[in-house]
C-alpha cells in the first residue's frame, strides 16, 4: 500500500503513485472503471477553501468511456481558494462550536477563525483556517483512504476516515467519525455530488428516480414529479439554478437512495447510503445535476459513527 503523510503546515506528496498534473491526485483503476481523486494539500491542493470536506474529491470517473464527474461550472480560471472551486462528491458538515468562542470547527477542513462582528455563519466567506489538523493518505491500485485527525482547545476532537474503493461498476465511499474530544459531536452532513454525465447539459433528458413518491415543498415549473421520479421539463441555466426540497421519504436507510438517468444516453448513476435520510434537495445548474442527501451525525465522546455510500454507474 502506497502511503502519503500530510502534516499541517508542511504537506508533501512523495509517492510515485501521485500524478502531478495540475493538482496533487491519485489515480485508481480496475478492469472496468478509472477514477482520479484530488488529494488534500494546504499549499497545492485543488480545493483549499472552507465550505467542503477536502477529502475524496473525484474529478474524473470513467466507465465504458463515459465520464460521470467533471467541472460543474464554467470558470475562466480554477481558484482553489474560492468556496465553489470543487469537484464532487463534495461533502459538507455542519459547524461545531460556532458562536461559542472566536473559533469553530468544520470536519474535513479544520479549525476556523470566527470574525469578531459576524453574527451568523456565511458559507461564501473566506474564513481563515487556524489548524488543518493532520492528514494521512494511503492508496493501492483500487483504493484510497484519507484520515484527518484534529484536537481543538475548545474541546472538539475527532479522527475522520474516508475510504474510496472501486468495484466492477462503480465505487463505495465509506466513512468513520470517531469522537476523540471532550464534547459530543452533533451535526449533519450532506453530499453536493456535482454529477456531470458525459458533459451533457441539464435539460429534458434528465430524470431522477426514488424508492418513494416525491413531493416538492416549493413551486417549481421546470420539473414534473411522477410516482417515483423527478423529471426535468426544460433546460436549467446557471443564472437560474434549480433548488427543490423534496419530501415523501421515510427516515430510513431503505429510502436513502436515488438514481440519475439520462434518457438520451441511456446512462446513469445510482447512489445508496446505509443510514437514514434526514433531508433531500435536488439542485442543478446548466452542467450538473445534484441530489443533496442529508444524514444526521451524533457521536458521543469516546464513540464512533460510520456510514457508507455505494455508487453504481451504467
Amino acid at each position: 500500500m502506497k502511503a502519503f503523510r500530510l502534516l499541517c503546515g508542511c504537506l508533501s506528496l512523495v509517492s510515485a503513485g501521485v500524478l502531478a498534473v495540475s493538482f496533487p491526485e491519485v489515480r485508481l483503476e480496475n478492469d472496468t472503471v478509472k477514477v482520479a481523486v484530488y488529494l488534500p494539500d494546504i499549499e497545492k491542493g485543488s480545493y483549499r477553501s472552507t465550505r467542503f470536506d477536502w477529502s475524496g474529491l473525484i474529478h474524473s470517473f470513467q466507465f465504458e468511456e463515459i465520464e460521470y464527474f467533471g467541472r460543474w461550472r464554467s470558470e475562466p480560471v480554477h481558484n482553489p481558494e474560492m468556496h465553489f472551486s470543487v469537484n464532487g462528491p463534495a461533502q459538507i458538515f455542519g459547524n461545531l462550536g460556532y458562536g461559542e468562542s472566536d473559533t469553530f470547527v468544520r470536519i474535513g477542513i479544520g479549525v476556523l477563525e470566527k470574525p469578531e462582528n459576524e453574527k451568523s455563519f456565511n458559507f461564501i466567506n473566506p474564513y481563515q483556517i487556524l489548524d488543518h489538523g493532520e492528514w494521512q493518505v494511503e492508496s493501492t491500485d483500487d483504493t484510497v483512504q484519507f484520515v484527518q485527525t484534529l484536537q481543538d482547545d475548545t474541546g472538539y476532537g475527532y479522527r475522520y476516515r474516508k475510504t474510496v474503493t472501486l468495484n466492477e461498476q462503480g465505487f463505495s465511499m465509506a466513512h468513520q467519525l470517531e469522537n476523540t474530544g471532550e464534547k459530543a459531536i452533533e451535526t449533519t452532513v450532506f453530499n453536493h455530488h456535482f454529477f456531470v454525465i458525459d458533459d451533457q447539459t441539464v435539460d429534458e433528458q434528465y430524470q431522477v428516480f426514488f424508492p418513494f413518491s416525491p413531493a416538492k415543498q416549493i413551486e417549481e415549473s421546470r420539473i414534473e414529479l411522477q410516482d417515483d421520479s423527478l423529471q426535468i421539463i426544460e433546460p436549467i441555466s446557471d443564472e437560474d439554478r434549480l433548488f427543490v426540497p423534496l419530501t415523501g421519504f421515510a427516515r430510513t436507510a431503505d429510502d436513502h437512495q436515488f438514481r440519475i438517468h439520462h434518457n438520451g444516453l441511456n446512462r446513469g448513476i445510482k447512489v445508496q447510503v446505509d443510514q437514514p435520510l434526514s433531508r433531500l434537495v435536488v439542485w442543478a445548474n446548466d452542467r450538473s445535476l445534484s441530489p443533496e442527501n442529508f444524514l444526521e451525525v451524533n457521536v458521543p465522546v469516546g464513540e464512533s459513527f460510520s456510514w457508507t455510500a455505494e455508487y453504481r454507474v451504467y
